[in-house]
Order: structure tokens, then sequence, then C-alpha cells
């Protein structure tokens, strides 16, 4: 598995969401939703079962998966990481860094969390049409993981309005940030680069028993597809 640090939804150019976005746009981000409820993989972990660190990888959705989620037939893993991302340095405002990338370590710090699993899938090339991070994050216990979630839930809700990132250029990326849509164990936002005609990114986040699931997908069309894919991460933990 490889290791390292990178900023996520972010392009050379410093965009975050895809060139069909809008003319003049880069976007190396970001997603069409399938029909119906998630459903349990067969080789999903038995009900009622303790996730442990070995069971990580198999909970991330497969390639074949994510594309039906977003209507791509040409996705592919472009990196895979067993530690947290630290994107601190492309945030304006520090307070947001859980509502603007996922997977960090500075958010994730002191929370009882004890293993991790984080993939970025794309299709090839810069211009991407979209951009999905899938992550797993285990705790020492269901008390631990309903913490966080709850933790996240007050955070996301004081980063509504607008927020600053920065490329990786240090140029400025200006993002509209709809409030939180909230489920009992499943939170979900929306956020838009205030140059974009349409699409933007989703970003949703799940606890089921000692696991905290969290999505970003990005793209020209994007409603409610990391919503999707925590779903169905999580019906396979439940």
């Amino acid at each position: 598995m490889t290791s390292g640090r990178r900023r996520t939804r972010l392009g050379p150019a410093g965009a975050a969401v895809t060139s069909a976005v809008a003319a003049g746009v880069l976007l190396s981000g970001c997603v069409h939703v399938v029909d119906g409820s998630a459903t349990r993989d067969p080789l999903a972990l038995p009900l009622g079962a303790a996730v442990s660190e070995t069971d990580l990888d198999t909970l991330l959705l497969p390639v074949t998966e994510l594309g039906d989620i977003v209507g791509s037939s040409d996705l592919t893993v472009t990196v895979e990481l067993d530690e947290f991302n630290d994107s601190s340095a492309a945030m304006d405002d520090p307070d947001c860094l859980a509502a603007a990338f996922g997977a960090q370590e500075r958010v994730y710090a002191g929370t009882g969390w004890t293993a991790v699993r984080d993939q970025i899938v794309r299709e090839p090339g810069a211009l991407n049409p979209h951009w999905i991070e899938q992550a797993v994050v285990l705790f020492r216990s269901d008390l631990h993981a309903r913490d966080f979630f709850d933790e996240s839930h007050k955070t996301w809700d004081g980063c509504v309005g607008s927020l600053t990132t920065y490329d990786t250029a240090q140029m400025p990326v200006e993002w509209s940030v709809s409030e939180v849509t909230a489920g009992e164990s499943t939170i979900s936002q929306m956020s838009v680069p205030e140059t974009a005609v349409q699409g933007g990114c989703q970003h949703a986040l799940s606890v089921a028993a000692n696991v905290v699931v969290e999505a970003w997908a990005c793209g020209e069309d994007i409603d409610t597809q990391a919503s999707a894919i925590v779903d169905q991460i999580v019906s396979n933990i439940e």
C-alpha cells in the first residue's frame, strides 16, 4: 500500500471538480446516482461482528461498484494510503479542515482511531470528469466512533456558507458550502466552487459499529453519490 501525503480535490491548476463543470475551470475532482438502496454484499462481515484492522481493506468498494454509482466505466485507483492526509496548508480556516478535506490527520488526532484505509479513484488523465475518495477508519470502540461522528456534525455545521482552499500553486479557490443533511448515522454536505456553473463535490460521513466511513464524490453531475458510497460500505458492516 502506498503511503504519503497529498492534497485531495486539488488539481495542478487548483480547481477541484472537473473540466466539465464550467468553461475555464479545471477540476480534478469530482459524478449520476444509481437508483435503489444499498444492498448487503454476500462477502460482508457477519451481522453484529466487531470490525478489526484486517477487515478494513475488504470494506472499500471495488472500482466497478464505484463506477456504477458515479456513472463511469473508466475509473482506476490512483492513490492508496494506510495513513491520514495533512492538507492543513491548503486551508484558509483551520477550523473547517474537516469540512473541506477527507481523512485528515489533524481532524482524527486524539479521537481514539487505530487504523485507516484511504483511496483516491478517478479516470486517467489530468481532466478527469470524476474524482472519488473513500476512507474507512477503525476506532477503539463504538463509543469513540460515535463521538467522532457527533463532533463532525458540529464542525460541518460551523462551516456552512463559504470557505477558501488553496491549490498547489497557492491560488485561492472559493467554495460555497451547503447546510448539513443529517440522519441518525450519516451526515452529508455539498461544496461548489463559486465560479462553477454546475456540479461540485458531495462529502458524506457515516458511523457503523467501531468504524467511521468517509467519502467525497466530485464532478459535473453531483448530488448524492458520496452518500451512496458510504451507505453501501455501511451495509457491509451492519
